[in-house]
């Protein structure tokens, strides 16, 4: 039976990311995946040229090309003559459009999924990954690794990475968690095609709009291509009762002033189809030899163009733990817990910020569409300190005026603070380094405001003043600004991190 280090079921985005750094890395990697159609010729057809198929538009920011260039597949994509995006226009709960450009002349994405998969594919390929068009029917799970029997063939892996997706065919054996509160949404999805544009808004914009049923949104492919889709609860629509998805699809638009403007003079080319857009999580998300990846494990609402860059995210903590665990056995227990806990935080942030966008749309539109999706979760908490929150702590506060008004001020190790070694990923592996904690951290803390707090309070014991503590700092760790340094430096003693041993504050 074919042996290989790590065994990828599907090969989309998440698939093909961790097979190329996988692979990349010098693991044996074999890609398993139902229908391989693409092939690198069809890269580079257009969006006005390639027959409209059931494949899904989607927007990614610009915040992705970092991510990209880590995986090594940014100058692929930049080759690859996908649609740029300039940024995005919203109504949401208003009939006044919120336009949002990105930053800095940045630009994002327009993709059409089946010809970015193929793009991302090649890329594993072409780093070493074996790409097998193969449905896989069985995975046997052991202390050695996992036996993948498939519909041709089998083999055995040291660890198997679930990129399925919504297949999820490892996942839903018992992994997946339906989220309490969130109802089910489907997608109806059309291609629409405008000779001379699209009238009114950004021809690059991915359009967004709340109304009283649901939610629409439109993604670009070229300047006279545009996937619509409107986003709806199947039960309060006709779709539960029969009613022809077409028939459905135009009654939504129709209750859309901004989107069925936009497409009022347009065709209707292909679809509408309905996709699944349920949410769902996965608990756990790691367990030897099985780890379960992007949207296998988590799918959230599509509100914030974030579905593919967490997806690749996933797939690369998912790779760097496998990398760790096939070079140091011992830290694969460690690895996997890591992998884990960090999709969990994930999975309950972005949640809860879809929570806050369906709020937003509940206060305009009394619709239990959106009452229901605004109610709150109980989810897990994230891990690390939350900024924002500590920016307006009274304690913190009162610990910046002190340092304001005696810069000269000594510190010294708090008496509740404590050092001990938690996981951090450094380059490509995971590995333990030290983390602060606190009562009011108890998951402990090693970065505040980008500056190493366990480096900051070693130094306190032999440096005197805020200004002789700052220059040793930046002589040590990388140099970060003088704010985010006091800032730091006033959570740490608001925290308890750190005592002032003179000045009354």
């Amino acid at each position: 039976m074919p042996e290989c280090d790590v065994a990828i079921i599907g090969a989309g985005p998440a698939g093909a990311a961790a097979a190329r750094l996988l692979a990349a890395w010098r693991h044996r990697v074999v890609l398993l995946e139902r229908s391989v159609k693409g092939s690198p010729e069809s890269l580079r057809g257009s969006a006005d040229t390639r027959s409209s198929a059931r494949t899904l538009a989607e927007s990614i920011p610009p915040s992705c090309r970092k991510l990209f260039a880590a995986i090594g597949v940014l100058d692929a994509i930049d080759r690859a003559g996908f649609y740029r995006s300039t940024g995005n226009t919203v109504w949401w709960g208003s009939d006044q459009p919120r336009r949002e450009v990105f930053t800095g002349g940045a630009h994002g994405y327009q993709v059409e999924r089946s010809r970015f998969d193929d793009l991302m594919r090649t890329c594993a390929v072409g780093a070493g990954a074996e790409l097998i068009e193969a449905t896989v029917r069985e995975v046997n799970a052991g202390a050695e690794g996992a036996r993948i029997v498939a519909a041709d063939c089998e083999l055995r892996a040291r660890f198997v990475l679930d990129c399925s997706g919504r297949a999820g065919v490892v996942a839903r054996r018992g992994w997946r968690v339906d989220v309490p509160g969130h109802l089910r949404t489907v997608g109806l999805v059309g291609v629409w095609h405008c000779r001379d544009g699209w009238p009114a808004v950004d021809p690059t914009h991915t359009l967004v709009e709340s109304y009283e049923d649901g939610w629409a949104w439109s993604v670009p492919l070229s300047p006279t291509i545009r996937y619509v889709t409107a986003m709806v609860d199947p039960q309060r629509t006709e779709l539960a009762r029969g009613r022809p998805a077409r028939d459905v699809y135009a009654a939504e638009l129709r209750k859309t002033p901004h989107m069925s403007s936009v497409t009022a003079g347009a065709t209707l080319e292909a679809g509408p189809w309905g996709c699944d857009a349920s949410v769902y999580t996965a608990r756990p998300y790691a367990r030897a030899p099985v780890l379960i990846v992007g949207d296998a494990g988590t799918f959230i609402d599509p509100l914030s163009s974030f579905g593919i860059k967490k997806a690749v995210a996933s797939a690369w903590l998912a790779a760097v733990a496998v990398h760790t665990s096939l070079r140091t056995p011992s830290m694969t227990d460690t690895a996997l817990e890591f992998f884990s806990a960090r999709e969990t935080e994930m999975a309950s942030s972005l949640i809860e910020q879809a929570r806050t966008h369906f709020g937003a749309a509940a206060f305009t539109h009394a619709n239990p569409f959106w009452t229901d999706r605004a109610a709150p979760v109980d989810l897990p908490s994230t891990r690390d300190p939350d900024v924002r929150v500590l920016r307006e702590d009274p304690r913190v506060l009162r610990a910046f005026a002190a340092m304001k008004a005696h810069p000269d001020v000594a510190f010294s190790a708090g008496a509740a603070v404590r050092v001990e070694h938690r996981p951090i990923v450094r380059g490509n592996e995971i590995v333990l380094e030290d983390r602060l904690f606190v009562p009011d951290l108890p998951d402990g803390v090693r970065f505040l405001r980008d500056v190493d707090v366990v480096t900051l309070l070693a130094l306190v014991r032999d440096h005197r003043g805020v200004p002789s503590l700052f220059d040793a700092y930046n002589r040590r760790s990388p140099p970060v600004a003088l704010p985010d340094f006091l800032g730091a430096l006033s959570v740490m003693t608001a925290l308890g991190m750190l005592a002032l041993t003179n000045g009354d504050w």
